[in-house]
This record gives structure tokens, sequence and C-alpha cells, in this order.
């Protein structure tokens, strides 16, 4: 019994540790940064623009090269079909 209680003890600490871990991660900007979407033609024709990041990275310039993809290929006629993002610290 005693065993099992050090179990579950051990198990809610490592929980709030890397809790507050993620949080002190996030806050000084080390973090994972995954954007993509998926346009797509008249002549049904996909493609995809994505950005990935792992780390200190510049989220503006990411952003901005990101953006100038899905602006380059709606200019050629694509529409956005499906969008995904996620930022999260690591």
């Amino acid at each position: 019994m005693k065993k099992i209680i050090i179990i579950i003890v051990a198990v809610v600490l490592g929980y709030f540790i890397n809790l507050k871990f993620v949080e002190i991660a996030y806050s000084l900007g080390f973090a994972e940064l995954k954007k993509e979407t998926l346009l797509i033609n008249d002549q049904k024709m996909k493609v995809k623009c994505d950005s990935y990041a792992l780390g200190f990275f510049d989220k503006v310039k990411l952003e901005n090269k990101f953006q100038q993809c899905i602006n380059d290929y709606q200019a050629q006629g694509y529409v956005i079909i499906d969008q995904q993002a996620a930022m999260k610290a690591v």
C-alpha cells in the first residue's frame, strides 16, 4: 500500500513539475510552431503551404514567409480548403 501511495505522489509531482517547466519554457520563447494550409484550384490540383519551427524563433518572420506562400498560390487562382495551426511550448 505504501508503494502505491509513493508512486501516485511521484506521478502527480512529476506532472506539476512538467507543467511548470512548460510554462517557463514558453515564457522564455522556447516553443514549437506548426502551421499548414491546403489549397486547391479549379482543376482540382492541390498544394500545401507549411511552416514548422522548434526552439527559439522569430514568429513574425515565419508568419510572413508562410503568408507569402499562401498569397502566391491565391494569386494563381487557388483557394484555401483546410487550415491548421498549433503553437505550444516544448
